[in-house]
């Protein structure tokens, strides 16, 4: 059966909330604990919402063994190469843990409130190429120049280098998104709610990894539903997703978290 993780609501939650659940996620052993990346809830702009990093570096010391990562963190929001350090650190804390979820972003009004210009789609698509090419050069410990059109980078480094590199798995829906995934990252995180357009999908990743000399083979192909699509039949669901060529369902669940009904789903992740 496919891994399961649990993406975690950050709108309207407390940090002892998250905290409680994803040490029970931990404990019951799934594969792993996300949070969005978001400043502000479209909800109700005073809803409170819990930073995506610094959520993670305090569950990073909340658990012991699950996966853990932002699904995922918006390139706009942060320069790659900080960005770079930062998940090193995640890294450095969670023992070698984390795994960076990364989009090129989209969601504006949030943008425009924090003062950032995340541009057109095409520009966002084109920072966030460049963006899959510095992380990893940075993780490499080694002085980093990059000049790109949109990054400049002279000498940038991340020490301690991660050990081991953490998994970079690309958030998308698009052919060119698709497309960079295949080509530079460990993974693909799709949307359960966008299940229509999974054969384009699909075939855009293979057409990528094909061309890039790849397979699927070692490639983690994620999706990501929301509880009520698993909780119902938990079994089928997994059944489905895993027939669908999916290696692991990251589940979205948001406050009040269904302390109980983890527990049954365990029992049925486990066999």
């Amino acid at each position: 059966m496919i891994a399961v993780g649990f993406c975690l609501g950050v709108f309207g939650a407390t940090y002892a909330q998250v905290r409680e659940v994803a040490r029970l996620i931990d404990d019951l052993g799934f594969d792993s604990v996300w949070v969005w990346d978001h400043y502000v809830s479209w909800n109700d702009p005073r809803e409170p919402v819990l930073e995506c990093w610094t959520t993670l570096a305090g569950l990073a010391e909340a658990t012991r063994r699950v996966w853990l990562g932002p699904l995922v963190a918006n390139n706009t929001n942060r320069h790659p190469g900080r960005l770079a350090k930062v998940a090193a650190t995640l890294q450095e804390v969670s023992g070698g843990r984390c795994e960076l979820g990364l989009g090129a972003g989209g969601y504006e009004d949030e943008q425009i409130r924090f003062g950032i210009d995340q541009g057109a789609a095409g520009r966002r698509v084109g920072q966030f190429e460049e963006a899959l090419q510095i992380i990893p050069a940075i993780w490499s410990g080694e002085p980093t120049t990059f000049a790109g059109r949109y990054y400049q980078l002279r000498d940038a480094i991340a020490a301690p280098a991660p050990d081991p590199r953490p998994r970079i798995i690309v958030g998308a829906h698009g052919s060119r998104m698709i497309g960079l995934a295949a080509r530079y990252a460990d993974g693909l995180n799709l949307n359960w709610k966008r299940r229509d357009q999974f054969p384009q999908m699909f075939a855009a990743l293979d057409a990528g990894l094909a061309e890039a000399g790849r397979t699927r083979a070692g490639f983690d192909l994620s999706l990501h539903p929301y509880w009520r699509d698993l909780a119902p039949d938990p079994a089928r669901a997994l059944a489905e997703w895993e027939r669908m060529g999916f290696t692991r369902a990251l589940v979205y669940v948001s406050a009040p978290f269904p302390l109980h009904e983890l527990e049954k789903v365990a029992r049925v992740v486990q066999g």
